[in-house]
C-alpha cells in the first residue's frame, strides 16, 4: 500500500509539473507573437506566464529558468532586470540548456560587455543548432565590421 501511495505521489506531481509548465510555456510563446501586434494582450500572457512559472521556479527545470531569464531581459510581463536575467539564464546554462548561450550574448550585448558576450556567442556559432537562435546577433555583428 504504502509503495502505491509513493508511486500515485510521484505520477501526480509529474503531471502537475507538466500541465503548469504546459500552460506556462503556451502563455510565453502566445506573449511573444503578441508582442508586436497586441502589446497590451502580450503583457498579460507573459503575467500569466510567470504566475505560473513561479509555481514551478524551484524544480529545476532549464527551460523555466531560460523563459525567466528572457522575461527578465525583454522586460515582458516583469520589471527589465538584467541581473535576474542573468541569474536565471546562468541557471538554465548549468542545468543543460545550450540554447541560453545566444541569450547571455544578447544580454551582455544590451549591457555593453561585449567581454563577457563573445565567448557565448563564439559558442553558439560553433554549434549549428544553437546558431540559429542567434540570427540578430550575427546580423548586427556583420553590420558593425562593414
Amino acid at each position: 500500500m504504502k509503495k502505491l501511495l509513493i508511486l500515485f505521489s510521484t505520477v501526480y506531481f509529474l503531471f502537475a509539473f507538466d500541465l503548469t509548465f504546459t500552460k506556462a510555456y503556451n502563455n510565453f510563446n502566445q506573449g511573444i507573437r503578441l508582442s508586436k501586434k497586441n502589446p497590451t494582450l502580450a503583457y498579460k500572457k507573459f503575467k500569466e506566464a510567470y504566475q505560473l512559472i513561479q509555481q514551478l521556479k524551484n524544480k529545476d527545470s532549464s527551460q523555466v529558468y531560460y523563459m525567466l531569464g528572457r522575461m527578465y531581459c525583454n522586460g515582458w510581463g516583469v520589471k527589465r532586470n538584467y541581473k535576474l536575467a542573468e541569474k536565471y539564464f546562468l541557471k538554465a546554462l548549468k542545468l543543460g540548456n545550450k540554447r541560453v548561450h545566444c541569450c547571455l550574448a544578447r544580454l551582455y550585448f544590451k549591457m555593453n560587455r561585449a567581454d563577457l558576450a563573445e565567448p557565448h556567442l563564439k559558442y553558439a556559432l560553433s554549434h549549428k543548432k544553437i546558431a540559429n537562435y542567434c540570427n540578430d546577433l550575427i546580423q548586427s555583428n556583420i553590420n558593425k565590421e562593414q
